[in-house]
Protein backbone atom coordinates (compact mmCIF):
# COMPACT_ATOMS: atom_id res chain seq x y z
CA UNK A 1 0.00 0.00 0.00
CA UNK A 2 1.23 3.18 -0.93
CA UNK A 3 1.95 5.91 1.84
CA UNK A 4 0.33 9.11 1.39
CA UNK A 5 2.42 11.99 3.10
CA UNK A 6 0.46 14.33 5.17
CA UNK A 7 0.43 18.01 3.92
CA UNK A 8 1.89 20.51 6.42
CA UNK A 9 -0.32 23.24 7.64
CA UNK A 10 -0.27 26.96 6.22
CA UNK A 11 1.58 28.56 9.10
CA UNK A 12 0.71 32.20 10.01
CA UNK A 13 1.51 34.94 12.08
CA UNK A 14 -0.34 37.66 12.57
CA UNK A 15 0.48 41.08 14.36
CA UNK A 16 -1.64 44.02 14.32
CA UNK A 17 -2.09 47.58 15.30
CA UNK A 18 1.56 48.77 16.06
CA UNK A 19 0.53 52.41 16.22
CA UNK A 20 4.29 53.36 15.61
CA UNK A 21 5.11 56.86 15.75
CA UNK A 22 8.61 57.36 13.96
CA UNK A 23 11.53 59.00 15.39
CA UNK A 24 9.64 61.55 17.40
CA UNK A 25 8.01 58.93 20.01
CA UNK A 26 5.46 61.80 21.71
CA UNK A 27 2.98 59.08 22.45
CA UNK A 28 -0.27 57.73 22.27
CA UNK A 29 -2.37 60.27 24.21
CA UNK A 30 -5.06 58.63 24.55
CA UNK A 31 -5.03 57.63 28.54
CA UNK A 32 -3.37 58.68 31.50
CA UNK A 33 -1.23 55.72 31.38
CA UNK A 34 0.55 55.35 27.44
CA UNK A 35 1.75 59.17 27.11
CA UNK A 36 5.22 57.88 27.09
CA UNK A 37 4.47 54.01 25.48
CA UNK A 38 7.52 53.38 23.15
CA UNK A 39 5.33 51.36 20.52
CA UNK A 40 8.41 50.59 18.37
CA UNK A 41 9.90 49.02 21.47
CA UNK A 42 6.73 47.12 22.46
CA UNK A 43 6.76 46.13 18.75
CA UNK A 44 10.28 44.98 19.12
CA UNK A 45 9.80 42.74 22.32
CA UNK A 46 6.86 41.10 20.14
CA UNK A 47 9.32 40.57 16.81
CA UNK A 48 11.68 38.38 19.36
CA UNK A 49 8.85 36.63 20.85
CA UNK A 50 8.03 35.71 17.34
CA UNK A 51 11.43 34.46 16.81
CA UNK A 52 11.98 32.87 19.96
CA UNK A 53 8.67 30.93 20.24
CA UNK A 54 7.72 30.19 16.25
CA UNK A 55 10.83 28.12 14.52
CA UNK A 56 8.65 28.00 10.96
CA UNK A 57 5.95 30.09 9.68
CA UNK A 58 5.06 30.87 6.15
CA UNK A 59 4.18 34.31 6.55
CA UNK A 60 3.53 37.40 8.41
CA UNK A 61 0.40 38.90 7.78
CA UNK A 62 0.26 42.93 9.36
CA UNK A 63 -3.54 44.27 9.46
CA UNK A 64 -2.96 47.96 9.80
CA UNK A 65 -2.62 50.39 11.91
CA UNK A 66 0.89 50.25 11.53
CA UNK A 67 1.57 53.74 11.58
CA UNK A 68 -0.50 56.28 14.76
CA UNK A 69 -0.41 58.89 12.52
CA UNK A 70 0.37 58.01 9.34
CA UNK A 71 4.24 59.64 9.25
CA UNK A 72 6.52 58.93 7.11
CA UNK A 73 9.06 58.18 9.56
CA UNK A 74 6.87 55.30 11.04
CA UNK A 75 6.34 53.69 8.12
CA UNK A 76 10.56 53.34 7.56
CA UNK A 77 10.68 52.43 10.84
CA UNK A 78 8.31 49.77 10.53
CA UNK A 79 10.34 48.52 6.84
CA UNK A 80 13.73 48.45 9.21
CA UNK A 81 12.14 46.38 12.02
CA UNK A 82 10.19 43.64 10.12
CA UNK A 83 12.89 43.13 7.48
CA UNK A 84 14.24 40.22 8.96
CA UNK A 85 11.39 38.19 9.71
CA UNK A 86 12.90 35.07 7.46
CA UNK A 87 9.35 34.99 5.65
CA UNK A 88 7.50 36.78 3.48
CA UNK A 89 5.69 40.33 5.65
CA UNK A 90 2.21 40.91 4.09
CA UNK A 91 0.72 44.38 5.23
CA UNK A 92 -2.56 46.56 4.99
CA UNK A 93 -3.83 49.54 5.84
CA UNK A 94 -5.85 50.83 8.99
CA UNK A 95 -7.65 54.06 9.59
CA UNK A 96 -4.76 55.27 11.12
CA UNK A 97 -2.34 54.49 7.85
CA UNK A 98 -1.86 57.26 5.21
CA UNK A 99 -1.71 54.42 2.62
CA UNK A 100 0.93 55.81 -0.40
CA UNK A 101 3.24 56.33 2.45
CA UNK A 102 3.08 53.32 3.57
CA UNK A 103 3.61 51.68 0.28
CA UNK A 104 6.72 54.59 -0.45
CA UNK A 105 8.18 52.43 2.32
CA UNK A 106 7.92 48.65 1.49
CA UNK A 107 10.67 46.99 -0.56
CA UNK A 108 7.27 45.25 -2.32
CA UNK A 109 9.55 41.75 -1.89
CA UNK A 110 10.00 40.42 1.77
CA UNK A 111 7.57 43.32 2.86
CA UNK A 112 4.24 43.64 0.43
CA UNK A 113 0.56 44.72 0.19
CA UNK A 114 -0.52 42.17 -1.80
CA UNK A 115 -4.23 42.11 -2.94
CA UNK A 116 -3.92 38.53 -2.46
CA UNK A 117 -1.72 35.27 -1.91
CA UNK A 118 -2.00 31.43 -3.06
CA UNK A 119 -0.10 29.41 -0.61
CA UNK A 120 -0.87 25.41 -0.44
CA UNK A 121 -4.71 24.70 -0.57
CA UNK A 122 -5.75 28.10 0.70
CA UNK A 123 -6.23 31.35 -1.15
CA UNK A 124 -5.84 34.65 1.40
CA UNK A 125 -7.16 37.48 0.43
CA UNK A 126 -5.73 41.31 1.83
CA UNK A 127 -9.09 43.53 1.80
CA UNK A 128 -8.62 47.63 2.33
CA UNK A 129 -11.53 48.56 4.76
CA UNK A 130 -10.27 52.06 5.32
CA UNK A 131 -11.81 55.17 4.59
CA UNK A 132 -9.96 58.26 4.41
CA UNK A 133 -10.70 60.49 7.62
CA UNK A 134 -12.79 57.94 9.12
CA UNK A 135 -12.20 55.50 12.01
CA UNK A 136 -14.92 52.84 10.76
CA UNK A 137 -14.33 50.92 8.21
CA UNK A 138 -16.51 49.55 4.66
CA UNK A 139 -16.05 47.22 2.22
CA UNK A 140 -17.84 48.25 -1.26
CA UNK A 141 -19.75 46.42 -3.48
CA UNK A 142 -16.55 46.27 -6.53
CA UNK A 143 -14.58 44.74 -3.73
CA UNK A 144 -17.53 41.99 -2.90
CA UNK A 145 -17.37 41.15 -6.45
CA UNK A 146 -13.80 40.65 -6.96
CA UNK A 147 -13.79 38.42 -3.78
CA UNK A 148 -16.72 36.40 -5.61
CA UNK A 149 -15.28 36.44 -8.61
CA UNK A 150 -11.56 35.44 -7.18
CA UNK A 151 -12.90 32.68 -5.67
CA UNK A 152 -14.40 31.26 -8.19
CA UNK A 153 -11.39 31.10 -10.11
CA UNK A 154 -9.50 29.13 -7.34
CA UNK A 155 -12.79 26.36 -6.88
CA UNK A 156 -10.11 23.95 -5.23
CA UNK A 157 -8.55 26.40 -2.06
CA UNK A 158 -10.46 27.31 1.08
CA UNK A 159 -10.37 31.03 1.74
CA UNK A 160 -9.46 33.39 4.03
CA UNK A 161 -10.01 37.30 4.21
CA UNK A 162 -7.22 39.54 6.39
CA UNK A 163 -8.84 42.90 7.05
CA UNK A 164 -8.24 46.30 9.56
CA UNK A 165 -12.01 46.40 11.14
CA UNK A 166 -14.43 43.98 12.82
CA UNK A 167 -17.29 42.89 10.87
CA UNK A 168 -19.60 41.89 13.77
CA UNK A 169 -20.51 44.00 16.98
CA UNK A 170 -17.87 43.10 20.33
CA UNK A 171 -19.76 44.57 22.79
CA UNK A 172 -18.23 47.67 23.27
CA UNK A 173 -20.20 51.07 22.41
CA UNK A 174 -17.33 53.21 21.52
CA UNK A 175 -15.73 50.78 19.68
CA UNK A 176 -18.46 49.10 17.33
CA UNK A 177 -19.14 52.46 16.28
CA UNK A 178 -15.64 52.17 14.54
CA UNK A 179 -16.08 49.02 13.22
CA UNK A 180 -17.23 47.86 9.49
CA UNK A 181 -20.06 50.15 9.14
CA UNK A 182 -21.64 47.50 6.12
CA UNK A 183 -20.56 44.30 8.61
CA UNK A 184 -23.79 42.43 8.42
CA UNK A 185 -24.19 43.11 4.87
CA UNK A 186 -20.99 41.73 3.82
CA UNK A 187 -21.28 38.39 6.30
CA UNK A 188 -24.51 37.92 4.44
CA UNK A 189 -22.85 38.29 0.91
CA UNK A 190 -20.04 35.89 2.09
CA UNK A 191 -22.33 33.38 3.37
CA UNK A 192 -22.87 31.83 0.21
CA UNK A 193 -19.24 31.45 -0.75
CA UNK A 194 -18.77 27.95 1.44
CA UNK A 195 -14.97 28.09 0.15
CA UNK A 196 -14.77 31.23 3.00
CA UNK A 197 -13.72 29.74 5.96
CA UNK A 198 -12.40 32.49 8.35
CA UNK A 199 -11.98 36.70 8.74
CA UNK A 200 -9.29 37.84 10.23
CA UNK A 201 -8.71 41.16 11.78
CA UNK A 202 -7.35 43.65 13.83
CA UNK A 203 -8.38 47.22 14.90
CA UNK A 204 -10.19 45.77 18.48
CA UNK A 205 -7.10 45.51 20.83
CA UNK A 206 -8.13 42.51 21.97
CA UNK A 207 -8.91 38.88 21.36
CA UNK A 208 -12.16 37.71 19.59
CA UNK A 209 -13.11 34.12 18.52
CA UNK A 210 -16.46 33.85 17.06
CA UNK A 211 -18.59 32.29 14.31
CA UNK A 212 -21.42 34.07 12.36
CA UNK A 213 -22.93 32.63 9.33
CA UNK A 214 -20.81 29.85 9.57
CA UNK A 215 -17.46 32.08 8.90
CA UNK A 216 -14.87 31.75 11.86
CA UNK A 217 -14.33 35.64 12.73
CA UNK A 218 -10.73 36.53 14.76
CA UNK A 219 -10.16 38.91 16.30
CA UNK A 220 -6.09 39.52 17.75
CA UNK A 221 -4.71 42.19 20.62
CA UNK A 222 -2.33 45.08 19.26
CA UNK A 223 1.58 45.01 19.19
CA UNK A 224 1.33 48.02 22.02
CA UNK A 225 -1.84 48.31 24.10
CA UNK A 226 -4.77 46.24 24.55
CA UNK A 227 -8.57 47.79 25.41
CA UNK A 228 -11.05 46.65 27.64
CA UNK A 229 -13.86 44.38 26.77
CA UNK A 230 -17.54 45.41 26.69
CA UNK A 231 -16.55 48.92 28.05
CA UNK A 232 -19.21 52.21 26.84
CA UNK A 233 -16.30 54.11 26.54
CA UNK A 234 -12.44 54.12 25.35
CA UNK A 235 -10.97 52.22 28.41
CA UNK A 236 -7.38 49.89 29.07
CA UNK A 237 -6.75 46.72 30.08
CA UNK A 238 -3.48 46.25 32.00
CA UNK A 239 -2.41 43.46 29.58
CA UNK A 240 1.07 42.85 27.45
CA UNK A 241 1.35 43.25 23.88
CA UNK A 242 0.10 39.74 21.81
CA UNK A 243 0.53 38.41 18.18
CA UNK A 244 -1.52 35.60 16.91
CA UNK A 245 -0.63 32.13 15.28
CA UNK A 246 -2.68 30.53 13.11
CA UNK A 247 -2.69 26.78 11.22
CA UNK A 248 -4.52 27.08 8.41
CA UNK A 249 -5.30 22.63 7.33
CA UNK A 250 -5.76 21.29 3.87
CA UNK A 251 -9.11 20.59 4.96
CA UNK A 252 -10.30 24.20 6.25
CA UNK A 253 -9.67 23.50 9.53
CA UNK A 254 -7.75 25.80 11.86
CA UNK A 255 -6.11 25.66 14.85
CA UNK A 256 -4.67 29.17 16.77
CA UNK A 257 -3.93 30.89 19.76
CA UNK A 258 -2.93 34.16 20.90
CA UNK A 259 0.36 34.54 22.38
CA UNK A 260 1.01 37.73 25.19
CA UNK A 261 4.54 38.67 25.74
CA UNK A 262 5.47 37.99 29.23
CA UNK A 263 6.96 41.76 29.30
CA UNK A 264 4.58 44.42 30.82
CA UNK A 265 4.46 48.23 29.71
CA UNK A 266 0.98 49.68 30.49
CA UNK A 267 1.20 49.58 34.33
CA UNK A 268 -2.17 50.26 34.69
CA UNK A 269 -5.73 50.37 32.92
Amino acid sequence: MRRHKKKEPLRIIQITDLHLQGAQQEGLGWCGGCEHLDTAETLTHILDDIQVNEPCFDALVVTGDIAQDGEQGAYSQFSRLICNEGAPVYCLPGNHDQKSRLAAAIDGNVVSMPRYVVKRDWLMLFLDSSKPGEDYGNISTIQLEWIKALIANHPDHHAVLFIHHHPVPIGSTWLDEHGLENGEQVLEQLRQLKQIKAIVCGHIHQQLDQYHHGIRILGTPSTCLQFKPESARISFAPLPPAYRRIEFHSDGSIVTEVVFSHQQFLKSA
